[in-house]
């Protein structure tokens, strides 16, 4: 597996770990996920964390309001019968380690959020 593949890197994200692409942070991938009633969910990929050896894919709801406010959904990217699948995170602790990596990697200062 190559580096790209290894951290899930669609080759158009901003922060994607280091994949060595030039990526332009105007074209960010958008996913349609379904949700638990049915419903598709449209989100935009922010980054890829990488933590103890799993990978974590960041989102943010694609939302038609303008407001300043974004919502961040975790997902486990984990790999079935040879096929990419996105795990809810549960575990709050594992979720705010992956989203204080995630502000790290965005370079954002914890205290400033």
């Amino acid at each position: 597996m190559d580096k790209e593949e290894s951290l899930g890197c669609g080759g158009s994200c901003g922060t994607c770990g280091g994949c060595g692409h030039d990526h332009d942070d105007s074209s960010l991938p958008i996913l349609v996920l379904t949700d638990e009633n049915g419903n598709d969910v449209t989100f935009e990929k922010l980054d890829v964390v990488v933590l103890d050896g799993r990978s974590f894919l960041i989102l943010a709801e694609v939302k038609d309001d303008e407001s300043d406010e974004i919502d961040v959904v975790i997902l486990e990217i984990k790999e079935e019968d040879g096929e990419e699948v996105y795990d809810t995170v549960v575990d709050e602790e594992i979720s705010k380690k992956v989203y204080s990596q995630f502000l790290k990697q965005q370079g954002i200062d914890e205290e400033e959020e």
